[in-house]
């Protein structure tokens, strides 16, 4: 394969967005899906829109043709770009650390399909095991590294929680 043609095929796999599947958990509630991505430990919640944009990146459509199946005329084709552009920062497309796409504003996509039809793609980070366990000791536990949890008092004499 020449060097040209791997470019090629690179910009074309860029250019057809595939839903990323691996280390992914999904489920739908209602109209939104929840995806809690194992690799990064953050959980996103993708609203009608934005599930609907994610569903139809099947890696055969070219954006072009994904808008084309989403609907809504000019609207839609601005929510199509701007869902793509946030599923790429959230990570949910293979390849989205390599793909180049045109970036559409916040401010152009509202004047072109208003506030409230923008999709809407919220993230939040799952704490560790670690991260998750009590931060304050209990009885008998050291209280010199991290307070005595409520109701008990620190021994000052040991440093142990009573």
């Amino acid at each position: 394969m020449q060097p040209a043609d791997a470019t090629r095929r690179a910009l074309s796999m860029a250019n057809r967005p595939k839903a990323r599947s691996e280390q992914l958990l999904v489920q739908r509630t209602g109209q939104e899906t929840l995806v809690y991505d194992e690799r990064s430990h953050r959980a996103h919640c993708l609203d009608a829109r934005a599930t609907r944009v994610w569903e139809l990146c099947d890696g055969a459509r070219t954006e072009t043709e994904i808008a084309a199946a989403y609907g809504e005329g000019e609207p839609g084709r601005a929510v199509v770009s701007w869902t793509l552009g946030e599923l790429e920062k959230s990570a949910l497309l293979e390849g989205s650390a390599d793909a180049a796409r045109a970036a559409l504003s916040r401010r152009a996509l509202m004047r072109t399909v208003g506030l409230a039809a923008i999709p809407v793609i919220l993230a939040i980070t799952a704490p560790r095991a670690r991260a998750a366990v009590s931060t304050c000791s209990t009885v008998g536990q050291p209280c010199s590294t991290k307070p005595c949890c409520a109701g008990l008092t620190c021994n000052t004499s040991t440093l142990i929680c009573q």
